[in-house]
């Protein structure tokens, strides 16, 4: 018998929540959040999501991650990691804590960028890693998003300055804290969206539980 929509997100964000972000899920706890995924996906409100871009525009925080990728696929939503994991190798090799990662979407310039909060080895201080995109239409595949990622920027928290964000995260004055690179190639198939949730699956293997949020955008303008 099919489920309800709505009795299986519940059950997904009530595995999600009693997991949290500070502790890596069981291979058993994993397996269950990709088959309620993976049910859900008959229920979406958007089976041809890139035909309607302004349904997926908006700020999305992960509240589950598979990262796919070997240095973080086994890894919980708040881990220990680099500057330079965080941003294909175009930032430097500086410890830092993966705090919280946001996708912004926005449909007129096509932007699609993770929003990584981050905080310093020790805790004590916060920056901002901005990885900008740009998506594409795939003609064969309704739900995939082609991205491009273009370039990438290290930015201070509110009240903090570039100067004390180098110092903070013990980075020298000459060190660039933008850059622009060749973007690889990548993808993420969205495929459940409704109002307030979307799952995604990664051209690594990685999948996603997304929650859309109300505040307002760190990179792009929203209406």
């Amino acid at each position: 018998m099919t489920r309800k929509k709505e009795s299986i997100k519940e059950e997904l964000l009530a595995l999600v929540d009693e997991i949290g972000e500070t502790v890596l899920c069981s291979e058993s706890e994993k397996d269950r959040i990709r088959a309620l995924c993976d049910e859900l996906l008959p229920h979406t409100a958007e089976p041809r999501p890139i035909e309607n871009q302004q349904a997926a525009e908006g700020v999305w925080r992960t509240r589950f991650a598979s990262f796919g990728a070997k240095h973080s696929d086994n890894q919980p939503m708040q881990h220990m990691s680099s500057l330079m994991l965080q941003s294909f190798g175009n930032l430097p090799k500086v410890p830092s804590q993966v705090r919280r990662l946001n996708q912004e979407i926005e449909q007129t310039s096509r932007a699609y960028n993770n929003v990584v909060y981050v905080s310093n080895e020790q805790g004590t201080a916060n920056g901002i890693i901005v990885m900008a995109g740009q998506y594409s239409a795939d003609e064969e595949n309704p739900q995939r998003y082609s991205v491009a990622f273009q370039s990438v920027s290290f930015n201070p928290g509110d009240g903090q300055s570039e100067q004390q964000l180098r110092e903070d995260f013990g980075m020298d004055a000459d060190v660039p804290l933008a850059k622009e690179f060749r973007p690889p190639k990548l993808h993420s198939d969205i495929v459940f969206l409704d109002d307030d949730l979307r799952i995604n699956y990664g051209s690594l293997g990685g999948f996603y539980v997304l929650e859309r949020i109300s505040e307002p955008g760190y990179s792009v303008q929203l209406n």
